[in-house]
């Protein structure tokens, strides 16, 4: 059993995802379910004069956007980079990591199928992708038989796919943060936080021990196959469990260098903590989280 399978049970929403045929339909879905998934599709048409095509932006604006944060912040130039890499990769790739195994699609972006609104400068407002993009898919796929749709006849033909995905938008992205100066294993090891932060958040509101076990060798064993060479091993998925229920969460092998912000603690996938220590405070989210849910 492919992983898309074994965590259809898992994802949670009010609305049915039966009708959610567009990726901008699908990526709507996907945000009620969870808001942190935050990437949106648009017509191109439809766009406002607030959004920007990536490729004009990055060439015109990353680099302001990096002075500003990092004077904001008040730190350097690759702290802020790694920073605002975060940002982007939070929205970006872990939405389109929920697309690919829930709905089983990939979309074949390029830099000018994605819009970025930034009205401050240098937070990112709003991430949109081109909704008539051509995408990959299953032959199951309700736009299967779609001029837009190049259906591939496995999910391990679909992994590779998101792969290609990856290394297209993280290669291109990875030349305008050599700029910034920010070295290649933070930069992918960005990237790969951002996939593997989806399994911790679809997992968030618990599981028992014996399917989170089983549910963390395979998204370890799924990242091994879907991340580029140059990104394996910068990330991985853990288990975490109190006396009733376990989650999912990511140690991470490189550092986003958070706590260099003056008043800002180790995030919680940080890798300068133990991993003792990691898993405390992993599980003091989900019991504070755990009783909000109960209130």
């Amino acid at each position: 059993m492919h992983i898309s399978a074994q965590l259809q049970p898992l994802w949670l929403s009010k609305k049915t995802s039966n009708s959610c045929y567009s990726l901008r339909e699908q990526l709507a879905w996907l945000h009620n379910a969870d808001d942190n998934f935050k990437l949106k599709a648009i017509d191109k048409n439809q766009l406002d004069d607030k959004h920007s095509l990536l490729n004009k932006w990055l060439s015109a604006n990353l680099s302001n956007a990096i002075e500003l944060f990092g004077k904001k912040n008040e730190v350097n130039q690759n702290v802020a980079a790694s920073m605002w890499l975060k940002s982007f990769n939070n929205q970006f790739f872990t939405s389109l990591t929920a697309l690919r195994l829930k709905f089983n699609r990939v979309p074949i972006v390029q830099f000018n199928d994605i819009f970025i609104s930034t009205p401050n400068g240098e937070k990112i407002k709003s991430l949109q992708i081109n909704n008539n993009c051509p995408f990959v898919c299953l032959a199951t796929d309700p736009l299967a038989s779609e001029s837009q749709a190049t259906v591939v006849e496995s999910q391990e033909k679909l992994d590779e796919a998101f792969t290609y995905l990856l290394q297209q938008i993280g290669g291109g992205l990875s030349i305008f943060f050599e700029k910034e100066r920010l070295k290649h294993r933070p930069f992918w090891g960005s990237i790969s936080l951002a996939v593997s932060v989806f399994f911790m958040r679809l997992t968030e509101k618990g599981l028992s021990k014996e399917v989170a076990s089983q549910l963390a060798l395979n998204a370890e064993h799924w990242l091994e196959n879907i991340m580029p060479e140059i990104g394996k091993n910068l990330a991985h998925v853990r288990v975490a469990e109190n006396n009733q229920q376990a989650i999912l969460y990511v140690q991470r092998e490189t550092c986003c260098m958070k706590y260099k912000i003056d008043g800002k603690k180790n995030c919680a996938t940080c890798q300068l903590l133990s991993e003792e220590d990691r898993h405390k405070k992993i599980l003091n989210v989900f019991l504070l989280f755990s009783a909000v849910i109960k209130t």
